[in-house]
């Protein structure tokens, strides 16, 4: 559970208050595990994120003014069953991208303020950067000297109607872009290295026209009491209407309770339009379950890759400044 004071400048609209997720995603997490004997286990997980600070916010209600708040319901993250064994481990549902894990072996900041998730860096080419496919299957190696392997499928569906997300309970009956994805993880000592390749096909699902390659290099190595990080990110598509680099270089130092991290990174368009991140953080733990945070992003978005709704820029900078509290539980 995180929650604490925020202020965001959004391009030139202001607003502050009590906010979530500042450092980390609220979430709940139902697990189950059976040993099944001979070195073979089934497990499942049900995830559901949580808005902490906003009834509406879970329920969809609508509010005074007659919008209505995201919904943040039961099981809206990953969900998954599976098998795990010396052949490793296969698991389907709503299973998370590797890709995900890459960009978090890459920064420090998790997907929260500083991070630049959803902004300077994507976990995939949809408009909300899904960590996440429907209908999928994911295997992962089972380690050699810190070494995995994870491959990823999802089918494309095409059954809806065009432009619409229709769903129904029936396989099928709604689009879905296709996804397959390849990663190669090593994490032994001080070192954790990550890479991932993730396509995804949007021809003919709705009014899509485009399939996309997303490649994302992830690291980091502790030094004593610090680590540093680095984060690379192609993301491409087939009708070069996108055709983005991204770099982040980012470090942590623990002082006792305190850890200090710090991620500046670079954004380049196919333009050449550039959007800039820089970030400051620090944490404070009260305990080993919870801790004190400051957190401060600022993103000068020469490139324009933070998407305006609502309202008309006046400028080309977002900055958001949070300082809360975060429980595990």
């Amino acid at each position: 559970m995180d929650a604490g004071f925020q202020a965001i400048d959004y391009k030139g609209n202001k607003v502050n208050g009590i906010g979530n997720n500042g450092s980390s995603t609220s979430q709940i997490n139902f697990r189950g595990t059976e040993d099944l004997g001979g070195g073979l286990k089934a497990d499942f997980r049900v995830e559901t994120d949580w808005n902490t600070v906003s009834n509406s916010g879970n329920t969809g209600a609508k509010k005074a003014d007659g919008t209505v708040a995201a919904a943040s319901t039961f099981g809206n993250g990953e969900i998954r069953v599976g098998l795990a064994g010396g052949f490793g481990r296969v698991d389907l549902g709503a299973v998370n991208y590797n890709t995900l894990g890459t960009f978090l072996t890459g920064q420090p900041f998790g997907t929260a303020i500083g991070s630049g998730f959803r902004a300077t860096a994507i976990n995939d080419a949809q408009a909300t950067s899904a960590v996440r496919a429907d209908n999928a299957i994911k295997y992962v190696s089972p380690s050699f000297s810190g070494l995995t392997v994870s491959l990823y499928k999802s089918n494309k569906q095409t059954k809806g109607s065009a432009g619409t997300t229709d769903f129904s309970t029936t396989l099928g009956a709604y689009d879905q872009a296709g996804t397959q994805e390849a990663g190669v993880n090593y994490a032994n000592g001080p070192l954790a290295v990550s890479f991932s390749n993730l396509k995804q096909d949007f021809n003919s699902v709705g009014t899509g026209t485009t399939e996309s390659t997303i490649n994302t290099l992830g690291a980091n190595y502790a030094i004593g009491a610090a680590k540093v990080f680095g984060l690379y990110q192609t993301n491409k598509n087939n009708t070069n209407t996108t055709d983005n680099k991204y770099y982040a270089l980012s470090g942590t130092y623990a002082m006792g309770a305190t850890t200090l991290m710090a991620s500046f990174g670079e954004l380049e368009n196919k333009a050449g339009l550039k959007s800039k991140l820089s970030a400051l953080g620090a944490d404070y733990a009260l305990s080993k379950r919870t801790a004190l945070y400051a957190r401060y992003e600022s993103i000068n978005d020469k490139a324009g890759v933070v998407a305006v709704t609502g309202f008309t820029a006046t400028n080309d900078k977002r900055t958001r400044t949070a300082i809360g509290v975060r429980h595990s539980f």
